[in-house]
């Protein structure tokens, strides 16, 4: 599968200061979310740390685009602190806040930039556990290979897991959002800040380790990097990526 991607940003706490490791281990006792200025103030207010990270990263990726955008949004645990606290309310017998459950739907942050930008383009929420952003990645590629889109804005996000749930983990945790633009490879020069890459998997079930971290973090650094091939693993596949010759 190839694919060109352009546009990539990403987000985590102090990111234009720290290396991914170094955030992990930091901590995210003292994170200033973003500030997310585009946003009206009204609307800006309900929103939760996760919504914030995904827009600023969504609007960044798009901001020198002016045509609408089909949307590809992934999470693997969507806003789990926002629906962790509505779990905690029905336990309790709390009544729920119809605000805080309409934005803890899976395609909540997706819709809510379809709003704010006035895109009228179709969305599509994935969550596949560990291959949450490699499966989004998939379906972006199916999307444009099926001819229904061009291009994509590919959008994925997660948080640091709530302390209630940190015993399950089989991941490091770092609050972080990534979007991208993907279109299918094309005979035309590649622009300055255009990628092509080939990816493929096989499934290879295996022990996952909490050592690791998120494949979207690992590709990020790899995007990123000089290193031209690199694999991610899962609990149940093996994702090998490369990259191409960018003066083609």
């Amino acid at each position: 599968m190839n694919v060109n991607i352009r546009h990539l940003n990403d987000w985590y706490a102090h990111c234009d200061e720290l290396t991914i490791e170094q955030a992990i281990l930091l901590g995210e006792d003292e994170i200033t979310w973003p500030k997310l200025d585009f946003v009206p103030a009204m609307q800006r207010r309900r929103l939760s740390p996760f919504a914030k990270m995904a827009l600023l990263v969504a609007n960044n990726a798009v901001s020198e685009i002016t045509k609408d955008l089909p949307i590809v949004f992934s999470s693997r645990h969507g806003d789990l602190p926002k629906t962790s606290k509505l779990l905690a309310d029905l336990a309790d017998k709390n009544a729920l806040s119809p605000t805080a459950f309409g934005l803890s739907v899976h395609n909540a942050i997706p819709s809510l930039f379809s709003i704010l930008t006035n895109n009228k383009q179709a969305i599509n929420a994935i969550s596949a556990g560990q291959d949450s952003f490699m499966m989004g990645l998939i379906d972006v590629y199916a999307r444009l290979k099926s001819g229904i889109a061009e291009e994509v804005l590919f959008i994925y996000a997660d948080q640091q897991l709530p302390k209630t749930y940190l015993g399950f983990q089989d991941e490091q945790q770092l609050s972080h959002a990534i979007a991208m633009v993907v279109s299918l490879p094309s005979e035309q020069k590649l622009a300055a800040d255009e990628q092509q890459i080939t990816f493929n998997f096989e499934y290879c079930r295996q022990s996952a380790t909490t050592n690791s971290m998120p494949a979207s973090l690992l590709f990020s650094q790899w995007y990123n990097s000089q290193q031209q091939e690199t694999v991610l693993s899962s609990s149940n596949y093996k994702w090998f990526l490369s990259k191409h010759d960018t003066t083609v």
